[in-house]
């Protein structure tokens, strides 16, 4: 039993960061194995009866985890019963009347647990244990988390305004309120050389538009230079930012977009007009994906089920179609004050299928509303200020535009490639919060 322990930890650790426990059979042991892997930080416990064991010697122990996500994974060594079947064959591998047995006890007594059931070398087994290992990181990442939100909520915008109490209650993640004076502080005390440095940087980087002035450009190095000195003196993991706020005082004159796009292609989450519940979904992307966007619907193509996506000037370059092509941009902020401007990075997405993640106050707390689509290579407006792309809806887009608002949607979306929907359902349930998905019917 022992060796194939080893064996499953030896296939879990090519994908993941484990913490292996050998095997326990007395509840001392298990009462041990629960201090080590708390100890250790882990963001969730993957449990497997390598062969029958009761569950009270199991269940009282799991309860000090501290509310960590438990998996049991029903499997076993033998993958069928064959004519060669012996009483040895039998006694190694009849732990599911274990796992029948705890599953009962933590039913009954509200222990939260998730359950996958399938032999070790099968393939949807393995993905599904994967998958909850992902949704428990993510989990494990937002308890540790802190949004930011810079220049306070933004006024009469109700649909993302949530309690933030409510939020660490239901999430995870801690709230911190920033002035847009703090980034004035952080980016007036940047010395000149940064500055310079960072513009031999991006001019390395990036393709730099002709009408991009010298003043813009250094003033928005400045700003991006402060703000990630704000965000490491907060230790923020995602931010969201009011550029109502931002009204050309002296080291805030106006939102770095460009800025906004380097730190989300970084790992920043993050969440336009003071968004913090899009900046959370942002983060959960990043790490269920390995790249997350900040993004929002703009104008429907009813003839053609598509949307067009856009915002003011943030968008993730790690996902544009040709990294070589990213341009850096003059964006015009007169929408706040005549003459300000800023920079931003404009570039055309990959094309392929996506993810979308919202995360909604509803009138019980904060509700998981995903949807697929697909973002398309054409058309594409280079010629607009602002990032932007199409994406192609599922069956019939005014089916998924009634169906995403009834479910209480916000207008703000985070954005991830490939079929994130399994993670994300898994995340759900972690949180102990509502799934919903806007299908092809609405």
């Amino acid at each position: 039993l022992e060796t194939f322990s080893r064996e499953l930890a030896g296939r879990l650790e090519r994908e993941l960061e484990l913490t292996h426990v050998p095997v326990v059979c007395t509840r001392p042991e298990m009462e041990a194995a629960v201090e080590k892997l708390a100890a250790a930080g882990v963001d969730g416990v993957i449990l497997v009866f390598l062969s029958y064991s009761p569950s009270l010697i199991i269940a009282p122990a799991l309860k000090k985890l501290g509310g960590r996500p438990i998996l049991v994974w029903n499997t076993q060594k033998l993958e069928t019963v064959g004519t060669e079947f012996s009483g040895a064959d039998m006694f190694k591998n009849h732990g599911m009347h274990g796992v029948q047995d705890l599953a009962s006890v933590m039913r009954r007594e509200g222990l939260a647990f998730h359950l996958i059931t399938g032999h070790y070398r099968d393939a949807a087994a393995r993905a599904g244990v994967n998958d909850w290992c992902r949704a428990a990181a993510a989990a494990g990442r937002l308890g540790r988390a802190r949004l930011g939100r810079l220049g306070g909520r933004f006024e009469d915008m109700g649909d993302f305004a949530w309690d933030d109490r409510r939020l660490r209650e239901q999430l995870g993640p801690q709230a911190v309120d920033l002035p847009v004076s703090r980034l004035s502080e952080c980016s007036r005390a940047v010395p000149e050389k940064e500055i310079q440095g960072l513009v031999a940087a991006e001019n390395r980087r990036f393709r730099v538009d002709p009408k991009l002035d010298p003043a813009t450009r250094r003033q928005a190095a400045r700003l991006e230079l402060g703000l990630r000195r704000l965000v490491a003196e907060e230790r923020l993991n995602g931010l969201g930012i009011n550029f109502m706020a931002f009204e050309g005082a002296e080291g805030a004159e106006a939102i770095p977009f460009a800025a906004i796009s380097k730190l989300m292609a970084e790992g920043l989450g993050y969440g336009g007009e003071g968004d913090i519940l899009c900046a959370a979904a942002v983060l959960i992307l990043h790490g269920l994906a390995g790249a997350g966007n900040f993004v929002e619907m703009f104008t429907t193509d009813y003839r053609n089920d598509r949307i067009f996506m856009s915002h003011m000037g943030e968008s993730n370059p790690n996902l544009a179609r040709d990294p070589k092509s990213v341009r850096l941009a003059r964006k015009e902020m007169s929408l706040i004050k005549p003459g300000l401007a800023t920079t931003s990075l404009l570039f055309q997405l990959k094309p392929g299928p996506v993810t979308l993640l919202n995360l909604a106050p509803g009138r019980d707390g904060l509700n998981f509303i995903m949807a697929r689509g697909r973002v398309l290579a054409k058309p594409w407006f280079p010629g607009l200020d602002v990032p932007n792309f199409m994406l192609k809806i599922p069956g019939r887009v005014e089916n998924f535009l009634t169906g995403y608002s009834r479910l209480g949607g916000t207008h703000h979306l985070g954005l991830a490639y490939g079929d994130q929907r399994p993670a994300l359902r898994l995340l759900a349930e972690q949180l102990g919060r509502p799934a919903f998905e806007v299908g092809e019917e609405g």
